[in-house]
């Protein structure tokens, strides 16, 4: 017998010999013979001796609205409209009953699900030949589908009648909040001391809280700790404080201690929660008073927890108010709460929330079978998947500078993507913007317009000269342009200006009170190189990063500090960095491009020069493509890359495409392939609400 979902089901009639027929009565089930859910408007209910209840529908098709401006939104947030259907395979040619739909199926009363469906208005007008579900359509494919499952599938249903049988039943509740603590907290061994608490609480109707949480980051190693005070009678001495892990942040420190002190809370009650999170107050606001899709939720960071404390809220009947206190204020109780949720970092009580017991929550997705993504999790995924493509780029052959720099953690990649994807100007596209995105891009990847390379691609018009415009005692190349004696002399003049506009950003940014200008450490590499020869890149790599366009780590440092604000940060280096290569790009390349005109006047090169040699180019291959050598079979337009299997784990490919899933061990737990390391599971819960995004992923 499979398990009970909670799924409505079309109302069984007597058995007798005749059909009913029925009014504004709908369902849908999964066809697996479309692979696709199937709507349908019942026009009739069977029950006839010997045979199995019936139900028969007039089936009725998606529509999309044209003329609603929303029509270009996904189907998951469109409104979840049906049309009658014209007629298709599904079709039952042995209904005896109204002519008039042209397309009619029979199927099985048990296997259907009902819906909630109306006539669809628009601007005060009816259309009687469109409707509209009040559920969206990818809620209701999986609603079905998981229905279809269970019925066909064995191991499908046995794993979820285990998921049943593990649900912990050593402790009978006696109330809707014993009920709540064993199904939502873990592990089962902290069920006593929230009875005690919900116990010592039972006789108020009004409750103040004060609750607060703290993040403890120590040899990374993160820990949060969380605590409430409550005092409405500060005799009783009643409080709490505990610690939880994974996705660490202040954030989800303060909304635990939400949770856990609204969970003992009596039914029909007023709280009234005092905390100094503004993040925690806004996003119980938004999820309290805007209608958001399962889809939108799921995008919201510590969703599993904010779904369980609506969960909480709506059984027990609470009406909560959050009032927003200034933290480290001097506030007695808010002091209080702090210090217990800093105790709680060091506590060997461990709290987490079972997402089983999360009604609301479709699914959930795990990395290593232990850590549940309760994040936005395509954000999330992203970060490997950056990951892998910084790797790939890295990896070519001109770029193995910038990987030794990384595998040495010179480069701050993310300050880094912030500079070069910054748009110092008002317009989103513009011929400024796309100049100064194609220099930053172009220093990065050793893509300057050299002389080597000019010599590479167009060796007809260069004639094989290539000394540098600025020394005349070298090769001009990308790496030799940035060591030239001459640019030397020039960057170390503008080093020299913006050193001094360096120290006046963090000076005039940071807090003197508490900061002592004399700690901080303004002598970093970028401006103490100057003081020694630099003959090569490797002689001063955190300076030959910056004028790459790339962002070295010391240059953080002083920032660091200083104690500066993140956000602040970024406002102030962003500033720092535009002024500087505009500086670079004016002092020394401008100098370079103008003896490069030089040249190009003196030998006669025009533009035209360069623009003729693709065409020759082409006309040369049509020729060798019209008298191809004989015995030559080789097609010389394959490139000869070998394929790497990207799952591998072995440490031999720590060089190839592997080597992006070693860069992802800050982000994830284990250093392993994370792909491998997904796990998809459903919850099976009365109230369950599918979303096939979770099929897909």
């Amino acid at each position: 017998m499979s398990p009970d979902l909670g799924f409505p089901r079309p109302k069984i009639i007597k058995c007798n010999n005749h059909s009913v027929p029925c009014k504004n009565q709908w369902a849908a089930f999964w066809s697996p013979r479309v692979s696709c859910i199937v709507y349908g408007k019942i026009l009739e209910k069977s029950h006839f001796p010997g045979d199995s209840p019936k139900v028969y529908l007039e089936h009725h098709i998606p529509f999309v609205d044209m003329s609603n401006p929303n029509h270009n939104l996904t189907p998951h947030s469109r409104s979840n409209l049906l049309t009658p259907c014209t007629g298709c395979d599904l079709h039952d040619s042995f209904y005896v009953g109204d002519v008039r739909p042209k397309c009619i199926i029979s199927y099985l009363s048990n296997f259907t699900i009902t819906l909630h469906v109306n006539i669809y208005k628009k601007d005060n007008n009816r259309f009687n030949n469109i409707f509209i579900v009040h559920k969206s359509d990818s809620e209701l494919r999986a609603d079905t589908f998981r229905d279809f499952k269970i019925r066909t599938d064995p191991s499908f249903r046995n794993r979820v009648i285990t998921l049943q049988s593990n649900t912990p039943c050593s402790y009978i509740p006696s109330n809707v909040n014993h009920r709540l603590v064993n199904g939502l907290l873990l592990p089962s061994d902290i069920f006593n001391e929230f009875h005690i608490l919900i116990n010592n609480l039972a006789s108020f109707t009004n409750l103040e809280f004060y609750t607060d949480g703290s993040l403890k980051i120590d040899d990374d190693n993160p820990r949060m700790g969380f605590g409430w005070v409550f005092t409405s009678n500060i005799n009783l001495n009643i409080e709490f404080s505990g610690a939880t892990i994974q996705w660490p942040s202040s954030t989800r420190a303060e909304i635990m201690a939400v949770l856990t002190c609204l969970i003992v809370c009596p039914p029909n009650s007023l709280i009234n929660i005092f905390t100094d999170s503004q993040c925690t107050i806004d996003t119980f606001t938004s999820l309290s008073n805007y209608k958001l899709t399962p889809r939108r939720k799921q995008k919201i960071n510590n969703i599993i927890l904010w779904q369980a404390i609506q969960q909480i809220i709506a059984e027990l009947n609470l009406q909560v108010r959050f009032t927003k206190v200034k933290a480290h204020s001097g506030v007695e109780y808010n002091d209080k709460a702090d210090k217990l949720a800093k105790d709680g970092c060091d506590s060997n009580r461990i709290i987490s929330i079972s997402p089983k017991g999360v009604k609301a929550q479709k699914g959930y997705v795990m990395f290593n079978n232990d850590t549940i993504i309760d994040r936005n999790i395509r954000k999330t995924l992203k970060i490997p998947i950056n990951f892998r493509n910084i790797e790939r780029q890295i990896s070519l052959k001109p770029l193995q500078t910038l990987k030794s720099f990384t595998l040495t953690h010179i480069i701050n990649w993310e300050y880094s993507q912030l500079w070069i994807n910054h748009n110092p100007f008002q317009k989103t596209t513009s011929e400024s913007y796309s100049k100064h995105v194609g220099w930053r891009i172009k220093c990065s990847n050793y893509a300057l317009p050299t002389l080597d390379v000019l010599n590479r691609n167009f060796p007809d018009i260069l004639n094989g000269y290539d000394s540098c415009f600025l020394c005349s005692s070298a090769i001009e190349s990308n790496e030799h342009f940035w060591i030239c004696p001459k640019s030397i002399e020039i960057l170390k003049s503008i080093f020299r200006n913006h050193e001094q506009k360096f120290r006046s950003y963090i000076i005039n940014n940071m807090d003197k009170e508490k900061i002592n200008i004399n700690n901080i450490d303004f002598d970093i590499p970028i401006f103490t190189s100057f003081n020694s020869p630099i003959n090569s890149i490797l002689d001063a790599p955190e300076l030959h990063c910056l004028l790459i366009n790339l962002v070295p780590e010391c240059l953080l440092s002083p920032f660091k500090g200083a104690k500066i604000h993140k956000k602040l940060i970024k406002k102030l280096l962003i500033s720092f960095l535009f002024d500087l290569h505009h500086d670079i790009y004016d002092q020394l390349w401008k100098a370079r491009n103008i003896k490069w005109k030089e040249h190009k006047i003196i030998n006669g090169i025009t533009k035209k020069s360069f623009l003729k040699r693709p065409k020759q180019r082409k006309k040369r291959r049509r020729l060798n493509n019209d008298n191809p050598t004989f015995g030559d079979n080789t097609n010389h337009n394959i490139t000869n890359i070998g394929y790497i299997n990207p799952f591998m784990t072995s440490i031999r490919n720590l060089d190839d495409s592997i080597f992006w899933i070693y860069l992802t061990s800050s982000n994830f737990r284990h250093n392993l392939p994370w792909i491998k390391s997904l796990s998809i599971t459903f919850i099976d819960s009365i109230t369950f609400d599918h979303n096939l995004f979770y099929y897909t992923i």
